[in-house]
């Protein structure tokens, strides 16, 4: 049995490959002390896509709504539907 076995038994067995690690440990340097949670980040998203259709200063504005975008690809695909509605919103003329 070699390290790597090894270690994955005592964490329950559970395999971590090269990639998720590398994943995991740039998702720990970039998250800020005082981070959002899903459900934090959620609650302002409407705001913050808003912020995003109509100035460049929504990165300002809401950072932390922005590092959180950054690594969750959950919330990020939530952000990216609800931008795509307002554009095509705003895009579609009134009848």
């Amino acid at each position: 049995m070699n390290e790597y076995s090894s270690a994955n038994q005592h964490a329950g067995g559970v395999a971590i490959s090269q990639d998720n690690l590398v994943e995991l440990m740039h998702r720990l340097e970039t998250t800020l002390d005082n981070a959002y949670s899903c459900e934090e980040a959620f609650a302002l998203l409407d705001e913050y896509v808003e912020l995003v259709a109509t100035t460049e200063e929504a990165e300002q504005l809401m950072p932390l709504v922005k590092n959180h975008l950054d690594l969750c690809p959950d919330c990020r695909d939530e952000f990216e539907i609800l931008l795509h509605i307002l554009k095509t919103a705003d895009s579609t003329p009134d009848e």
